[in-house]
């Protein structure tokens, strides 16, 4: 597997040198074995950095060495540098294929990446090799929690803790999830037993603190966000530059909207090992307490360090544009260039809902690319969608003055003058639109806290852009949406405030009032994200909808999100209205667009009064579609009689439409 980390190992290397760390004074005197004694030293205390150093020294001398190797990956896997640890492993199994250790490191690296199934590969050769490998079981064990399998995660770790009670890894994982079953005191029990088995490390308060900020996440309720202060404080003693201690105290900052602390927490943190995820928090935080350029750099340094990362490239990609950087930006046009490509790639295997996304979101980074724009433009004429194929012909007209595209544009207007839109005078304008206005909120985060602070709020962004290119709905767009984001908690036990913050907003006109919102939760692990989704009808108040999606690889975020789009728009109710009475039949507002196509029948109810004992309350008058256009359509009546009846503004209902049903 290529890395695309490599780079930076380049530029750690060569910085390394520049500092005199590398052959130099006591490190030219030691021989690769005293190196890596001393890397395996500064692991136990957490000192990833200096770890990192010692094995390279010990790598130098021996570029082969087998322990190095394990050591290295397994420092890289503590900071997060998921694709440098997968190589290394790699590297180790490659000279001993029956190596336990290498097996379970790489069975770590790939859950942290997401890739479960691996993972598990990876842990059943450790035990074949070493039936008794605790280490492996407890790979196995962790796989499951992050798989939701608590039940089985708890059978592997009791079998481990039976056979050694003061396993300090299990002894953590079992606190987690009696945290995740709401019972901390057991959880508090399982932590505290881990710090009897190694005070001297830091894991386990930092793994308490997170626990804690969990349960305020839930509960709102100070004294644990007090609490999980002091077990970070207590961690951070033990050892001032861990990690991820310095990170959940940035976490615990971006909570109290502190984000100046959060910077300062992230930077320290950094201080020992930069990772992409760990950049990705610094540079988030700085945008937060609104030092820009800062965060670009950051956000720079991001990508370069982990170019896969779907969610930093998303939130990058909504930073440029909400903070309004021009078009030319250097990372702004790398970006759109990259859209646009996968856009082209997905054309050619015939995949158009993914072409469109990926131009929309090529358009959006740069509205003045023309080639994104005419791929977009092809897409809507083979669609049939005319009214956008040619705003997207006047778009370009708009942005530069060409006599070709002024040519392809004037014969586009003519041809239309027999399309059912001109005809019926919604060519200047579009005609009136009914489609229901869904709200997406931030998602929360299930379980253990995520490498990226605020991705509930870069998933649900990402997810309402992708709304935006199907029918029979209107997402809250981009600006609006982020005026009543959550922050980082949203969803659950919270969804009752946010919903009154929602009608607030709704109230004082910064959003359109709602009809549907979507929430719920969501776990990220490497390039692997799960979304547990939830469709609510904004007005009556009950569940109609759900959705459990999960992705992995370089394109998770994309593709997750435009999958639980098409569920979401399988799931909304949708109807249209009439808009004029012709002589033989009615022009309604939905189209094309809305999944409305010649052949469909549609349907409208009328109530009358009763007269005569037999009579319907109510009347079922069946409609053809005749001609569809983009947003309008023609039907006729299959009984002559029933336009008689019908008002302009009358509800038109899709005859196989899918009803609004609690679920709950």
């Amino acid at each position: 597997m290529k890395s695309p980390g490599k780079p930076a190992l380049a530029a750690l290397a060569v910085a390394l040198v520049a500092a005199g760390t590398l052959l130099s004074g006591n490190a030219a005197q030691k021989n690769p074995i005293a190196h890596n004694k001393e890397g395996w030293e500064h692991l136990r205390k957490e000192e990833y950095k200096k770890a990192v150093f010692s094995f390279r020294n010990a790598l130098h001398g021996n570029p082969k060495y087998r322990d190095a190797l394990l050591g290295l990956g397994t420092a890289y896997l503590h900071v997060e540098a998921y694709e440098q640890s997968y190589d290394l492993f790699s590297r180790a199994l490659s000279i001993d294929p029956k190596s336990a250790d290498a097996h379970v490191g790489l069975g770590k690296t790939l859950t942290a990446m997401g890739r479960y199934t691996d993972a598990i590969r990876s842990f059943d050769r450790a035990l074949k090799l070493s039936e008794q490998n605790m280490d492996a079981r407890f790979g196995t064990a962790y796989v499951y929690v992050r798989l939701g399998k608590t039940i089985w995660a708890e059978r592997r770790l009791q079998s481990i803790l039976r056979v050694d009670p003061y396993h300090y890894d299990a002894l953590l994982l079992m606190a987690e999830i009696k945290s995740g079953e709401n019972r901390l005191r057991e959880a508090r029990r399982y932590v505290e037993k881990a710090i009897d088995a190694n005070g001297e490390a830091s894991l386990a308060h930092t793994t308490y603190g997170e626990i804690l900020l969990r349960e305020y996440l839930n509960t709102e309720d100070r004294d644990f966000l007090d609490e999980a202060r002091n077990a970070l404080a207590n961690a951070i003693a033990i050892q001032p530059s861990g990690y991820r201690a310095n990170r959940a105290m940035g976490y615990l900052a971006l909570i109290e909207k502190n984000y100046g602390e959060a910077v300062s927490r992230f930077r320290t943190a950094a201080g020992d090992l930069e990772s992409g995820p760990l950049l990705y928090s610094l540079a988030m935080a700085e945008d937060l307490a609104g030092n820009r350029d800062a965060a670009l750099e950051g956000f720079l340094k991001a990508i370069q360090k982990d170019p896969a990362d779907s969610i930093l490239r998303a939130r990058v990609e909504d930073f440029l544009v909400l903070r309004d950087y021009k078009i030319g930006n250097p990372l702004r046009v790398m970006l759109n260039r990259e859209n646009y490509e996968r856009a082209l790639e997905r054309t050619r295997k015939n995949y158009p809902d993914q072409a469109v996304m990926y131009l929309r979101r090529s358009i959006m980074l740069n509205p003045m690319n023309l080639e994104a724009r005419t791929l977009l433009m092809d897409y809507y004429q083979a669609e049939g969608f005319n009214r956008f194929y040619i705003d997207e012909m006047k778009e370009i007209l708009r942005i530069g003055e060409d006599r070709t595209w002024q040519e392809k544009l004037s014969l586009a207007v003519m041809k239309r003058r027999d399309l059912l839109y001109h005809r019926e005078g919604y060519s200047a304008e579009d005609p009136p639109r009914d489609v229901p206005v869904i709200l997406v909120l931030d998602f929360d985060p299930a379980g253990v806290m995520g490498s990226h602070p605020d991705a509930g709020g870069v998933i649900a962004g990402h997810l309402s852009f992708v709304l935006g290119q199907f029918g029979r709905m209107k997402p809250v767009g981009m600006r609006s949406r982020k005026t009543v984001e959550c922050g980082l908690i949203c969803g659950g036990e919270h969804l009752e405030e946010s919903l009154a913050e929602v009608d607030r907003r709704i109230k004082s006109g910064e959003i359109d009032p709602v009809d549907y919102v979507v929430y719920g939760t969501f776990s990220e692990s490497g390039n692997h994200i799960a979304l547990d989704g939830r469709l609510l009808d904004y007005h009556k108040g009950f569940l109609i909808g759900d959705f459990n999606l999960y992705e992995s690889g370089a394109e998770s975020l994309p593709q997750v999100s435009l999958r639980a789009a098409k569920r979401i728009y399988d799931m909304i109710p949708f109807k249209g209205r009439v808009l004029k009475q012709k002589e033989e039949g009615i022009i309604v507002n939905m189209g094309l667009f809305d999944g409305i196509s010649p052949g469909e029948k549609l349907v409208i109810y009328k109530f009358k009064r009763r007269v005569l004992p037999g009579d319907r309350l109510k009347k079922k008058m069946i409609f053809t579609v005749r001609e569809a256009d983009t947003l309008v359509s023609y039907a006729e009546p299959e009984q002559a009689v029933d336009l008689e009846s019908i008002d302009a503004n009358d509800d038109v209902l899709p005859l196989k439409k899918r009803r609004a049903r609690r679920i709950e």
